[in-house]
């Protein structure tokens, strides 16, 4: 299988779908066989421009049945991720699906269960898992260079003006899902690839822009299994200020702050913070994701017949979380997790 070349088919034309394909051609074990658009049009003007001998499709369905396609990468936005990963799995396709895994519960279960019923190798785009920073932080926590953490807190701060390229759709809750959902999963997820497992939620919310049809800016004080605390939040509407995501971590024996970390134990004459020498995730741009590690880590797990950083069984646990915080703010009550 190591020598096979697996054909991806690319459903949508955007920005993100530009670094799928890059992801796609810089591996040498892949290549894209399909494109499929809006339409059969929009299809063939991206194959033109980034992956000439592609075959381009219109309608999804179409593009499923092409023998040659054995992984689909979902690109389209947030309202069509569960319904189309969902037919991907079911015909018996490997995926790569951006985030968020689902607008809703319902979504998000229909998902989970056409993955837990498929025996095809799954990925979701929670980036931040492989991105430099982030794989030093975990380092760090597997050297328990900070102790026992009793706070972990992520913040998703992007204010997106009517230049971004997703302007249009991502300001309607119908297609965007909310800003925890379109944005916050980010912080959501994070916290718990590095930290662990949510317990409990209590959330509120508001909007400083009249733009969005939806709340914009959200924060959640949390509750591990674990006992330790922590807060989670996302906001849309800093368009005065750059995109900035922040990791912090409080333990007994030292802590981090995004690129910054205290760890005694390990370095024992270290008297102020010390940095990684590694990029920091602040930036919105679609270039700046790791894309192509996310991509080899679907492929390692389909030729070894392993699992990725991010299976859709994972980023399920992460989209129940963020459903419990919206939970929170419609109800003006904590939410417990399951």
């Amino acid at each position: 299988m190591s020598k096979k070349r697996f054909g991806v088919g690319i459903r949508g034309t955007g920005q993100v779908a530009v670094q799928h394909v890059l992801a796609v051609q810089a591996n040498p074990h892949s290549y894209v066989a399909a494109v499929c658009g809006r339409s059969k049009e929009k299809a063939e003007e991206f194959i033109a421009l980034h992956t000439p001998g592609a075959k381009a499709y219109g309608e999804y369905e179409a593009m499923l049945d092409d023998q040659s396609v054995d992984i689909v990468s979902e690109c389209m936005p947030n309202h069509l991720h569960s319904k189309e990963g969902v037919l991907a799995l079911d015909a018996g396709k490997h995926l790569m699906l951006e985030k968020p895994a689902g607008n809703t519960p319902e979504e998000t279960r229909a998902l989970l269960d056409a993955a837990l019923r498929s025996d095809k190798k799954t990925v979701v785009s929670f980036v931040l898992r492989w991105h430099p920073m982030v794989q030093n932080i975990k380092s760090l926590l597997n050297r328990n260079a900070f102790g026992e953490v009793y706070y972990a807190q992520a913040d998703y701060w992007h204010g997106i003006s009517p230049r971004f390229s997703s302007y249009q759709w991502i300001r309607q809750r119908q297609y965007a899902g909310g800003a925890m959902i379109t944005g916050g999963s980010h912080a959501t997820d994070i916290i718990r690839y590095l930290h662990g497992e949510v317990a409990e939620v209590h959330a509120f919310a508001t909007k400083a822009r009249d733009d969005f049809d939806y709340l914009t800016t959200y924060v959640a004080a949390v509750r591990f299994v674990d006992g330790s605390v922590g807060k989670l939040s996302a906001s849309l509407d800093g368009l005065a200020s750059p995109y900035q995501f922040n990791i912090d971590l409080l333990g007994t024996k030292g802590l981090c702050r995004d690129n910054r970390f205290y760890a005694r134990d390990l370095f024992p004459y270290q008297d102020d913070w010390m940095e990684f020498t590694s990029i920091t995730p602040n930036s919105g741009a679609v270039d700046h994701h790791p894309f192509k590690e996310e991509f080899n880590d679907l492929i390692d797990s389909i030729i070894n017949d392993g699992r990725t950083l991010c299976t859709v069984e994972d980023a399920c646990k992460s989209m129940d979380i963020v459903h419990a915080i919206n939970e929170s703010v419609s109800t003006k009550k904590p939410v417990l997790l399951s």
